[in-house]
């Protein structure tokens, strides 16, 4: 899976994007590591929408900045709410708008090295005085991205095995299985093996546009998971990355306002 045939490092490598007045061939995997500069980073906006077929879903918005060390990215700070469709909990003892408020409250994370800290509704009830709690490191993207284009090693193969490339615009299919095989945060985030609880593969499709210098500044991807029952959950994600080389600083909360997840009594 890792192989790269002779011809598609010539893809890679003289991919050609819009840029005025005339084309210019630019190498997006240098533009990328380029990036990778401690203190900079990029901003984003990510939307996904989670639905199963025929049935209810939500929508997650999360919007913040990616920080960058010497080999990618290293640390993030987002804002994340969600909205549920009408009569998505028809099926709870509780009451909707109960619910509701408790779900679609909104919520922050803070992703480092170390520790991740996550305060409103990702914190849960926490003590007096107490507004964030600590858990394990999570990868510092947002969730709903589905493809981390933060990934050189990623990025690299899904334009070798694009369908397309043209206009500075990738498109391609591959598999969860596949994807967790090239990407660590995939992995993370879907498991080792890229499959569903039931046992099987999904199938993704990914678009993403990039600007002169080779950047990503649009990704849209989609991933349909089969799930027990015989039914179908689709991922729809829509995630804009925009302000490259901006200046960022993550830093962790206050001491005294955190709390370990250790120590919380459930």
């Amino acid at each position: 899976m890792k192989r790269v045939m002779a011809g598609t490092v010539l893809l890679v490598s003289a991919l050609v994007v819009p840029a005025a007045p005339a084309a210019a061939k630019v190498d997006p995997i240098k533009a990328l590591k380029a990036r990778f500069v401690a203190g900079q980073g990029v901003k984003f906006k990510t939307v996904q929408q989670v639905k199963v077929k025929g049935g209810n879903g939500s929508v997650t918005q999360e919007i913040g900045v990616i920080q960058f060390g010497p080999k990618g990215a290293l640390a993030s700070d987002l804002t994340k709410k969600m909205r549920y469709d009408k009569g998505f909990f028809d099926d709870s003892k509780k009451d909707e708008r109960e619910m509701r408020k408790l779900l679609e409250a909104p919520g922050r994370v803070i992703s480092l090295p170390k520790a991740a800290y996550m305060q409103g509704r990702w914190a849960g009830e926490l003590p007096e005085g107490k507004s964030w709690v600590r858990k394990r490191p999570i990868p510092p993207v947002p969730d709903g991205i589905i493809i981390s284009v933060f990934e050189p090693d990623t990025v690299k193969a899904l334009i070798a095995r694009a369908d397309s490339v043209r206009g500075g615009v990738v498109k391609g299919s591959t598999t969860s299985a596949k994807m967790a095989a090239l990407s660590p945060v995939f992995r993370k985030q879907y498991g080792p093996g890229g499959k569903s609880e039931s046992g099987q593969i999904s199938k993704i499709t990914y678009a993403f546009t990039l600007n002169k210098e080779g950047l990503v500044t649009r990704l849209h991807a989609t991933m349909r998971m089969p799930v027990p029952g015989g039914s179908i959950v689709d991922h729809v994600s829509d995630t804009r990355l925009y302000n490259w080389g901006a200046r960022v600083s993550v830093a962790a909360p206050r001491a005294d306002q955190v709390i370990d997840e250790k120590d919380l009594k459930r």
